[in-house]
């Protein structure tokens, strides 16, 4: 019967970790494409 708990208990921490990282991941994809995005508008500014 501990054994079934530990696993149950292993298993929410796996999901509650898959979506911590999902979460911090599309968090680093924003921060990269709103920098992409201000780079992309100084460089046309610039050139213009």
């Amino acid at each position: 019967m501990v054994l079934a708990t530990v696993a149950t208990d292993l298993q929410q921490l796996g999901n509650a970790l898959a979506a911590d990282i999902i979460g911090w991941g599309a968090a680093v994809l924003g921060v990269a494409l709103a920098a992409m995005a201000v780079i992309w508008v100084l460089r046309l500014v610039r050139s213009s």
